[in-house]
């Protein structure tokens, strides 16, 4: 029977996919019709747009309660597991999301501390590389989750058997803490380092935006920056790590204390979730839709205009770059 449970939870994934695919729809636009937004770091935000898009389109939070009297048979049963029901495709794109975050992250870190390193910069030229090699690092980080994604004929619970679900965890634990620290606990210690030291150039050491050369439009530039990089550290810590800290402590636990504790267990783990897909919801509204570039994308696309005519806008180089060559802050 459905649970009162089960209808929030449908009804919250409602929200946040339907937002979020319009969202991330957006900020692909604006990029790709925009010429003058054409740089490395709103490219990187359109893959990370892209990487969210599929994760919500392919969400099984909308219907994954009533999967329980799904029959699936042979083949399709396997295809229907790894493409929907199972989660071994959006594994893949989360993967892709959290190194295209993380690569932004220290994108913006070599452009405003290390602007004479150039041969470490990510050139127009270079990031479709760089894009390609992130989607490959996330395919091959999830091969083994892609394969023990498989129809189970046993189950009376559940049509698929998955790495990632609170019955089958015990069975992939070498993968399950390769995942959980690889793209949750190092990818996390990666933001905060870099944009705390954004912020300690910014405001403690003066190496960025020195206050006896910066102008009164470079200071709320440097206030947005820091406010900025701020909830970008929060809000994927506050999605990500919960999912990463629940599957933590579940490979540390034994069985019994699961099945004691099952119902508790069953709820954490959906609250952890939802909590990891939401991710893909706030990303559009902190990268991209702070952006003043971006804000004008989205007045010319509900007005109807060319956004072609978008105009370039700088902060300047009174920060020894500029914060962001045509779009971010």
């Amino acid at each position: 029977m459905i649970s009162t449970q089960d209808i929030v939870f449908a009804v919250l994934y409602s929200l946040i996919v339907l937002l979020g695919v319009v969202g991330n729809g957006l900020v692909i636009i604006i990029v790709r019709k925009t010429p003058s937004m054409h740089t490395t770091t709103n490219y990187l935000l359109m893959n990370l747009a892209g990487a969210d898009l599929l994760t919500l389109l392919f969400c099984p939070g909308l219907y994954d309660y009533a999967l329980s009297r799904v029959h699936l048979e042979g083949f399709w049963g396997d295809l229907i597991c790894k493409l929907f029901a199972g989660n071994a495709i959006v594994p893949i794109t989360i993967n892709v999301a959290v190194l295209t975050v993380c690569t932004i992250a220290v994108e913006r870190y070599l452009a405003l501390l290390k602007p004479f390193r150039s041969n470490l910069r990510i050139t127009e030229g270079k990031v479709k590389h760089v894009i390609a090699v992130l989607w490959i690092l996330a395919l091959l980080s999830c091969i083994p989750d892609i394969q023990a994604n498989t129809y189970d004929i046993t189950s009376s619970k559940y049509p698929c058997k998955r790495p990632w679900s609170l019955d089958e965890y015990f069975l992939h634990k070498p993968f399950i803490i390769f995942t959980c620290v690889s793209f949750g606990i190092a990818s996390s210690a990666i933001l905060l380092f870099c944009y705390f030291e954004i912020i300690r150039g910014l405001y403690f050491t003066k190496t960025i935006c020195a206050e006896s050369t910066v102008t009164e439009k470079d200071r709320q530039a440097k206030k947005q920056l820091a406010r900025l990089v701020v909830w970008l550290a929060i809000i994927f810590a506050v999605c990500s790590l919960p999912f990463a800290v629940y599957f933590t402590f579940l490979i540390s636990t034994d069985s019994e204390f699961v099945q004691d504790n099952y119902d508790a267990l069953y709820l954490l783990h959906r609250i952890s979730r939802f909590f990891l897909f939401s991710n893909s919801f706030c990303n559009p509204l902190l990268y991209a839709l702070q952006s003043s570039n971006f804000q004008e994308g989205f007045k010319r696309i509900c007005e109807g205009r060319q956004l072609g005519r978008s105009v370039r806008e700088t902060s300047g180089n009174a920060c020894g770059v500029e914060l962001e060559r045509k779009s971010y802050v």
